[in-house]
């Protein structure tokens, strides 16, 4: 059998003096530092509110083709002289779905009153603008002798329509469908 024995217990070893390392302790913020610190926020704050206004505030106003694309919807709607002859040319030309072509601010007066009173348009969605603001392209929908939606291409000169496009299928003679509860 073994015997166990004890190990002698090791004395440290001296290595000269012992000193002590001190951390330094984190510098205090200057004067300076501070102040500019909240000056570059409060630009930087700034620059964007700047910017939020420069991008929200053209969508409170329409630009021109946006507001002559709800213009024309709205005189097809009322349907009367006035209301036409605000928004379209005297030499307009209008080119329905079916490829019936009206020509002149006459003939769309006269074919706008042949759709009947029953007759209402709305604008669904938004106005799609060419870069130049030279043509605009609107979803509708309508109601009166059928229902339909469609997709209009406008052309504009000197702040009147001259050419309207129609895209749509035929109008569906059936009642429409009301959501059920």
């Amino acid at each position: 059998m073994e015997t166990l024995r004890e190990e002698p217990a090791k004395t440290p070893v001296a290595r000269g003096p012992a000193s002590v390392t001190r951390v330094p302790e984190a510098a205090q913020p200057s004067a300076r530092s501070t102040p500019k610190l909240v000056a570059g926020l409060m630009v930087t704050t700034a620059a964007f509110v700047v910017l939020a206004i420069l991008t929200f505030v053209p969508r409170l106003r329409p630009s021109e083709p946006v507001r002559l694309t709800d213009a024309a919807v709205s005189a097809w709607d009322a349907g009367t002289p006035s209301a036409l002859s605000t928004v379209y040319a005297r030499d307009a030309l209008v080119v329905h779905a079916d490829g019936t072509k009206v020509s002149g601010l006459a003939a769309i007066v006269a074919d706008a009153k042949s759709l009947g009173r029953d007759f209402t348009i709305v604008r669904t969605g938004d106005v799609s603008v060419t870069p130049n603001g030279l043509y605009a392209t609107a979803t509708y929908r309508y109601a009166g002798a059928g229902h339909g939606v469609g997709v209009l291409v406008l052309q504009f000169d000197g702040g009147k329509v001259v050419r309207q496009w129609e895209y749509g299928l035929p109008p569906v003679t059936a009642p429409a469908r009301t959501p059920t509860g």
